[in-house]
This record gives C-alpha cells, structure tokens and sequence, in this order.
C-alpha cells in the first residue's frame, strides 16, 4: 500500500461516493469549502496495487500550544471490516505529523462506538478525546422505508403538526439563492441571540452555502406565511445522508418546523438517500425535561428514527505539548 496526494475531484468522488459510509465532511466541496476560509487541508489516498482503497481529507488546525492535524468523519474506506488502509494512513499520517511539528492528530471517525472499532484505534495508540468536535448521539431516520411507515411511526403530535401546518397556510420553499442564506444567517443570528446559542462568523455560513450549494449538495428551506418567513433550515445532501446542520426561526406562536423537516425529508427520499441525519440530540442519561436539549431532542425523536452514537474523537499524542493542550481541555 501507499499513500499518495488526490488533486482530481473526479477521482476523490467517485471513490467517495461508492463507499459506505460516506459523508460530506469529507466530501471534495468541503476541502474547497475550508480552503475558502483559509486553512490548509490535504487530500490522501491510499493505494493497493494501483486500486484506490481510502480517502481522507485532512485540515491543520492552531492552538496556542500548536498545530494539529483533524479529520472530520474520516477516512472515508472501501471495507471497514478490514481496516488495512487505515494502518497505511495512520503510519504515513504520523511520519508526516513529525516533520510539519503537528503537537497531535485528531480523528473523528465515521464509524460506530462498537467495541470492535475502539479496538482499532487502541491498538494504533490512539487515545479517546477530551472533547469532540461534530456530533456523537445523532438522531437519524432511515429512508428506505415509504412516505407512509415514516408517518406511521412518529409521535401522534408530530404527525399531526406536518399535516396541519399546511392547511393553517403554511408553504415551504426551496432555495438556492445566496440571498436566502444571507436572510437564513441574520434568522441564526437572531435566534441564536434570544436561545444562548454560539454561533460560527457569518461568513462560515455563507462560504458553506456558495461551494456546496453549487453542486446541487446544500438547500435553505423556508416556511412561509401570508408572505412572511417564520422559520429556515440549512441542509446538506451527499452521498447516502441527508444532514440537518442549521434551523432558525422568528418568535412565533405559529407551528412552522414540521412541515419544514417533512418537506427536506421527502426531498431526500426523491434524492434517492439512505437516511436522514437530524444532526445530534441530548444522551440518554439527560433526556428529562428540564435540560437545556431536551425541547429540540425531543422535536427531533418525534420523527421517528434510531439514535446512533459515533465513535468518540480519538487522539494520536505527537509531542508532550498534547499532554497540555489535553489538560486545557478538561479544564
């Protein structure tokens, strides 16, 4: 096996693509997305007598103690059940680290937290991290099944609200227009101001929105009434998975955010999707009103689904810095 830098689209698709599974954190438009902002990414593949086996994009981020090297949902491998390719990366990885004075590699895998795929990494010297960055416990609905058997198995209430906010005059477009995510970011913006949630610069929205939206892989969503936007929502569509990465709305009495997620589920389903990622919701243990998560955790399960808890992040120590940089974490 050996490593070799991809600078062809073509070929980082279309491997990317047929495996399983796949996401868009580790998509092409992503690398683009984060060159955008100014970052230095690389793109790898490993190679098996000529025939690509695994991709993975890389993107060096700062602290005040160092760099290091993150991997979003990566590597992305054609057979996880025999995870050759991601030794290869792993060693090529690592000698690479040394040289470029990354203080440590972080992976976030797009695997399962399984005792099998823990293994993996322990054997490699990998540490479970501190913290992570994308999401663990995500929410996610499977598409195969009919328009019926999805409505079939929600809440009562969800249910009802999908089917009722249209006739209380609700309508929901579909949008590619960088001018709608200028509007979608002002609604986050607001949103988050009167919820306490921490957002990204405005910018990283928009830059999202203008790579991926171009090939057809991000939409806004908008509910609207009598003219008015109550409420949007940004989705991401690649490969098998739908995500829904961002929602704002505007303080209303209005019911608006059923009718929005059916609308961008059925469009996943036309899209030909395995399954539907609501993005994250409250572990188990806090799932009990009263927790700050509980309201959207429980919007998000009213659809139906499965949880599926990811693979914690998982750190490859480079330099005795990253026993500091660990330590500033937990505190």
């Amino acid at each position: 096996m050996e490593l070799k830098e991809i600078n062809d689209k073509k070929i980082w698709e279309e491997f990317s693509l047929l495996c399983s599974p796949n996401n868009f954190l580790q998509s092409w438009n992503w690398g683009e997305f984060n060159l955008s902002l100014e970052r230095q990414i690389f793109r790898w593949g490993v190679y098996q007598n000529g025939k690509l086996q695994a991709v993975c994009l890389a993107i060096v981020q700062s602290t005040r103690l160092g760099q290091f090297l993150y991997i979003p949902r990566g590597p992305i491998l054609s057979d996880w059940e025999h995870p050759e390719a991601l030794d290869c990366f792993i060693v090529k990885l690592r000698e690479i680290a040394k040289k470029s004075n990354w203080i440590f590699i972080k992976i976030e895998p797009p695997i399962g937290d399984f005792e099998h795929n823990r293994e993996i990494f322990k054997f490699a010297n990998f540490a479970p991290a501190v913290t992570f960055t994308q999401v663990e416990d995500a929410w996610l609905l499977d598409l195969t099944k009919s328009e019926e058997e999805l409505l079939y198995d929600m809440r009562k209430t969800t249910r009802y609200l999908i089917r009722n906010e249209p006739k209380q005059g609700v309508t929901i477009e579909i949008s590619d227009k960088i001018e709608d995510a200028k509007e979608f970011v002002e609604m986050l913006y607001s949103t988050s101001a009167r919820k306490n949630f921490v957002n990204h610069p405005k910018e990283y929205y928009l830059k999202q929105f203008e790579i991926l939206s171009r090939d057809n892989e991000m939409r806004i969503f908008k509910a609207i009434k009598e003219g008015k936007v109550l409420a949007m929502a940004m989705v991401s569509f690649y490969g098998e998975m739908a995500c829904y990465l961002h929602g704002a709305s505007i303080e209303t009495d209005q019911s608006v955010g059923y009718s929005l997620q059916w609308a961008a589920i059925t469009e996943a389903k036309k899209r030909g999707m395995k399954f539907y990622n609501f993005w994250g919701v409250v572990k188990d243990k806090h799932f009990y009103p009263g927790h700050p998560w509980y309201g959207f955790s429980l919007f998000k399960r009213g659809f139906g689904g499965f949880k599926y808890s990811y693979l914690r992040a998982q750190d490859l120590p480079l330099s005795p810095k990253y026993y500091l940089y660990r330590n500033a974490e937990k505190a």
